[in-house]
């Protein structure tokens, strides 16, 4: 094999070589964003199931707080009531 052939199979290896490993890392690229895209996805997921609860969550103390606000009022309501009952009697055991 003259000189000249062996430096034309060297390039074509080299040049073979070269696309098998730009082929390759291409293949490593595109499996890592889909991987990457796909944990993404999955923790998107789970932020927003953790939102709902949190929102749910909200929900449910605000509904609390206007219960406990009526229950409140309710009670100053009996307060006032008793007082009044208690002077009505004291007035009537005089």
């Amino acid at each position: 094999m003259s000189e000249l052939s062996r430096n034309a199979l060297v390039m074509v290896c080299t040049i073979i070589g070269t696309i098998l490993a730009i082929n390759g890392f291409s293949r490593t690229t595109k499996k890592d964003t889909q991987e990457s895209t796909k944990a993404n996805t999955r923790l998107e997921s789970k932020v927003d199931y953790v939102l709902n609860g949190v929102n749910d969550i909200k929900l449910d103390m605000r509904d609390q707080g206007r219960q406990i606000n009526d229950v409140s009022e309710r009670v100053t309501r009996v307060e006032e009531s008793s007082k009044s009952a208690h002077k009505r009697i004291d007035e009537l055991e005089k």
